[in-house]
């Protein structure tokens, strides 16, 4: 940023406590109402409070109708001490559904907007993780956790005591854990599973009952994200069949109403299930998300409509298309996000369009595509075929320059959104104008600002894209150090979204680089096909960022410095391995040694496409560990700093160690330090306690300060003490 920042604050890790996380719009039927949610983080507890938000008066303008005292009108609906989420309107616009802790755990209320009367609806045990309204509105459809001996003896709608809870939770920690499935653990439980299923139920409206769906195999399989058909009749839900390596597999089922009559729909199409599915407006079809098998091994998420009366489903935008969607909702890297999220794709109630988000080109938008053709009655369910018909073409709604990260809508079409840029974090908006101001604080510090650049890669095979984030009080003419931040993922896209860590980075005076190498999803399925990201394109893409950033004249290209989570820490493990690129590194989160990876993590084992049976272990081992990242560890010969959470369960604390110690042992002459994070899993930096998260971006930049900006030379000064050294003792020796 080029103009005067010196009467502006500095963007430091401490100032995360300020950001306010804003989330679910939904908008009321009139559209003269939305409500949203935003999340607060408390430095002393670590936690996140949530409140429900309400504005009034959306179809009049900002200052008021003429002579009308129609002028907006914003108010806070969640009392304090309370958290309150996922506000859902009801059809008269004066009544909303949502979630409150204020009996102890999240159950569903109902709340006159205008009386403030409320009514509890749930009392599960343990709360209710998410819940549906019947389309006419007299009953709501739940996921809970539960035990299996609160099924047995009828506990499940019993909610617990402080007392009684505090006992539980003690009894529960001593409990052993018994294990007989390989999907045992997974990094959101926080580790191991203690007992606890997820289950699906009812509860009517206007009487409170509560019925838990138990029969039918379904007590034996866990399910999640229900949803009601528009009847009323039916309930679809998505189910884990499976054990062995095959277990977090997830397949869509449909029951009655009561539970009843259970059948599974679909059959190893790679379901994607992270929101509920939706029924077609006829309650013929429902449609979910899949990532399919294809033979390229590209990664990309396609809609799939399951058509229940001709048994038979088809992709509803062509695998191919990638004239403006490169599927549905490619997973964000560095996005500024915490909290419950409203569904990214949504139908129409008149049955003509399913509306998704969707990520292109460092952009997240808004796109529909028409699902309302004439079904195929000869396609068969085990597989899409020619006679499927083809796919509608994708069209725009909502062009985002930078981030559209959720929508609602009523059925007169009207829309909401949840939008960010790359100077301010999410605020809700509506026909092009921003609602709210969540954080109004951010005004007082200088930001940086960001440069999109394209550059072919090196093989020539692929048109790569990178930002280049200038320091803070930049000017020309001046060298700076910079950092190459890489994301997790892979299967993930950086966007223009404002990402408080490359904030706090450029506001010590460095510049940040960070791009899409293949591999990235939101470039069509060529680029991220073959298991690209990795092989060796995808570093020598990273390599290439570089390069192109450090030729625009302002960047030292002696201090240039190498960071990532997850892959991306797998990545700069590699990169300072492999490259001499960079002159300090810290690995955030990262895998280093697959072979031992086996085994170990929540997917620790031989993946469900493969067999055991077809391969000995020891060739797979062999094969684990051939070109393993850990057999460079010789060659990192850069100030290093491991950052990782103990509880993480996605690339096990082991792999730190795993770095952490040839790097002691071999290495002794280079810096190396390693901080871990009790009680925090591989999500940590997005939603851990807010000290972690805090302390988390302190280390990284601290160590970037100290080694890219105070130390740059550490080495010769290093090498000139050690000289010292030697000289001394062998003084002390003539001397002797």
């Amino acid at each position: 940023m080029e103009n005067n920042t010196t009467q502006l604050k500095k963007f430091t890790p401490e100032t995360m406590k300020e950001i306010v996380y804003v989330t679910w719009p939904t908008l009321a039927p009139a559209g003269d109402k939305a409500a949203w949610v935003d999340w607060k983080g408390d430095m002393k507890s670590g936690l996140f409070s949530s409140k429900i938000h309400l504005m009034e008066n959306l179809l009049q303008n900002a200052t008021g109708a003429e002579g009308m005292d129609a002028a907006r009108k914003e108010s806070v609906l969640t009392p304090d001490g309370v958290k309150e989420k996922q506000p859902v309107f009801l059809s008269d616009g004066v009544h909303m559904a949502y979630l409150s802790n204020e009996t102890g755990e999240f159950q569903v209320f109902i709340k006159n907007l205008k009386t403030n009367e409320k009514r509890q609806i749930t009392t599960l045990r343990h709360g209710v993780l998410r819940y549906q309204l019947s389309d006419d509105e007299t009953k709501l459809v739940f996921e809970a956790t539960l035990w299996p001996e609160e099924i047995q003896e009828n506990t499940a709608f019993e909610e617990m005591t402080p007392e009684k809870k505090a006992q539980w939770e003690e009894d529960l920690d001593w409990r052993p854990y018994e294990i007989t499935n390989l999907t045992y653990k997974l990094d959101e439980w926080h580790g191991m599973r203690k007992g606890e299923f997820s289950h699906i139920g009812t509860a009517e409206l206007s009487s409170k009952k509560q019925k838990l769906f138990t029969s039918d195999c379904m007590e034996k399989m866990e399910a999640i994200y229900p949803s009601w058909s528009h009847d009323g009749k039916k309930i679809a839900f998505y189910g884990y069949p499976y054990e062995g390596a095959k277990g977090f597999d997830v397949e869509l089922f449909v029951c009655d109403e009561n539970g009843k009559n259970l059948k599974q729909i679909s059959s190893d199409n790679g379901i994607y299930g992270d929101h509920a599915p939706a029924f077609t407006a006829d309650d013929t079809g429902i449609v979910t998300m899949v990532f399919g098998d294809f033979e390229d091994g590209s990664c990309v998420q396609l809609p799939m409509l399951f058509d229940l009366i001709n048994n038979t489903y088809r992709y509803l935008i062509d695998e191919w298309d990638e004239s403006i969607c490169h599927g549905v909702h490619p997973l964000r890297a560095g996005s500024l996000e915490y909290g419950d999220h409203s569904p990214y794709f949504r139908l129409t109630k008149d049955g003509k369009y399913l509306y998704f988000q969707t990520g292109r080109h460092g952009r997240f938008s808004l796109c529909r595509v028409r699902i309302d053709a004439a079904k195929s009655e000869t396609a068969e369910v085990s597989s899409v075929t020619d006679s499927v018909i083809k796919p509608s073409p994708v069209e725009m709604v909502l062009e985002g320059q930078t981030d559209i990260q959720e929508f609602s809508m009523n059925e007169n079409g009207q829309i909401v959104t949840i939008q960010a840029d790359w100077l301010h974090p999410a605020e809700l908006w509506m026909n092009g104008e921003k609602l709210t101001d969540s954080n109004p604080w951010l005004s007082e510090y200088a930001l940086a600002d960001v440069e999109e650049h394209w550059v072919k890669s090196k093989d020539g095979k692929a048109d790569l894209q990178y930002f280049l984030v200038k320091p803070v009080s930049f000017e020309k003419n001046k060298q700076y150090p910079a950092v190459l931040d890489i994301k997790g993922g892979p299967t993930t896209m950086y966007g223009l979204t404002f990402w408080h860590e490359f904030q706090a980075l450029a506001s010590l005076g460095m510049a940040v680089i960070f791009g899409n190498p293949r591999g990235s999803t939101g470039f069509g399925r060529a680029y991220c096909a073959g298991g690209v990201c990795w092989g060796n394109e995808a570093m020598d893409d990273l390599v290439q960022f570089v390069e192109d950033a450090i030729s625009k004249g302002f960047i030292d290209e002696k201090r240039v410095g190498v960071t990532g989570g997850s892959y991306g820490g797998y990545m700069t493990n590699k990169l300072i391995g492999r490259t001499n690129v960079f002159a300090a590194a810290v690995t955030q989160r990262c895998l280093a040694n697959t072979a031992t990876s086996y085994g170990t993590g929540d997917m620790g084992f031989v993946s469900s496409r493969q067999i055991p049976k077809h391969f000995h272990m020891l060739d797979y081992l062999e094969d684990r560990a051939r070109g393993n990242i850990i057999s460079y560890v010789d060659h990192f010969k850069v100030p290093l700093l491991i950052l990782h959470a103990y509880q993480d369960y996605r690339c096990g604390f082991e792999q730190a160690e795993q770095v952490f110690i040839p790097m002691k042992e071999r290495n002794p002459e280079i810096p190396c330090r390693m901080v871990m994070f009790p009680n925090e899993n591989h999500g940590m930096t997005r939603n851990g306690k807010l000290y972690h998260q805090v302390r988390h971006l302190q280390e990284m930049t601290n160590w970037f300060v100290k080694y890219l900006i105070e130390e740059p030379d550490w080495k010769t000064k290093a090498d000139e003490k050690s000289e010292k050294d030697t000289d001394f003792m062998k003084t002390q020796e003539v001397k002797g």
